[in-house]
């Protein structure tokens, strides 16, 4: 039975991609750019995706309030979800600043805050975006589906590897591709340890995510100009240093952030995945 349950769960978002870009097929016919399917079989993806969760939640482990669940929902009180978010996107500034100082304080980059309100609002998109979308599959859909099939510590490790495995890119070197995958594989462990930091609610997780992966795209695009010379272990791996994570020192700024909310957080975690 477990082993048709998570065979199910491997295939539940290929499928939905498949349908999704089987709906974004027809825009060709209309006009639209071969390059822009691809983006709108991904926005039918995640449609199908979060209209399909209340009723795959019910079927399958017979649960309702499938959104308090998932930590969208899951707040004492009102405000805490704003101030959740926000914690996040704080948390990722603190993290950039720390990987941005010695690159502008060296002769690896230099502060240009040129900004545009296009780059500004692709940020925002990024931010709210990715942030939110990869986390309700991550931290909410696949964390839940693999802590009913086999308990939360397994699931805290299972889904950080595939959110790893999900985001590596297989054309550089080995040891580059290992390291990103170490750093991405680190950053899911954070990213759930901060979701039970957070009373299980998942806009923190949204935030942070969100915040690092708008932030740095906004300074690679006006307000720094980071050299081709600087140092993969200081800035991390892939085309146009868009991984900052994925160096020795991004890993280590994780590493300590997870052991530092393990051990400060560590009465509340214990309780959680009893």
């Amino acid at each position: 039975m477990k082993k048709s349950k998570i065979f199910s769960t491997i295939l539940f978002i290929p499928l939905l991609y498949l349908l999704g870009w089987l709906l974004a097929k027809p825009f060709l016919l209309i006009g639209v750019e071969k390059a822009q399917i691809s983006l709108i079989g991904t926005a039918f993806t995640f449609i199908l995706f979060t209209i399909s969760m209340p009723k795959w939640f019910e079927i399958r482990w017979g649960l309702k309030n499938t959104w308090i669940i998932l930590g969208i929902n899951k707040v004492e009180k009102k405000g805490d979800r704003f101030s959740y978010f926000l914690r996040g996107i704080l948390y990722s500034i603190i993290l950039l600043s720390l990987i941005l100082i010695p690159i502008v304080s060296n002769v690896w980059g230099n502060w240009l805050g040129i900004l545009s309100s296009e780059i500004l609002l692709n940020c925002l998109l990024l931010i709210i975006g990715i942030g939110f979308a990869e986390e309700l599959v991550f931290r909410g859909w696949l964390l839940e589906e693999l802590k009913i099939q086999y308990g939360f510590k397994k699931a805290i490790i299972l889904q950080a590897l595939v959110f790893s495995i999900a985001h590596i890119g297989f054309d550089m070197p080995f040891w580059q591709m290992l390291s990103i995958l170490f750093g991405l594989f680190l950053f899911g462990i954070l990213l759930s340890l901060l979701r039970i930091k957070n009373n299980n609610s998942l806009w923190g997780c949204v935030g942070l995510h969100g915040g690092l992966v708008g932030i740095w795209f906004l300074t690679n695009n006006g307000l720094v100009n980071i050299s081709k010379d600087a140092p993969g272990w200081l800035v991390g791996y892939g085309t146009n240093n868009t991984n900052p994570l994925g160096g020795l020192y991004g890993i280590s700024l994780l590493l300590v952030s997870c052991i530092f909310y393990f051990l400060k957080f560590k009465n509340q975690i214990f309780k959680f995945i009893k």
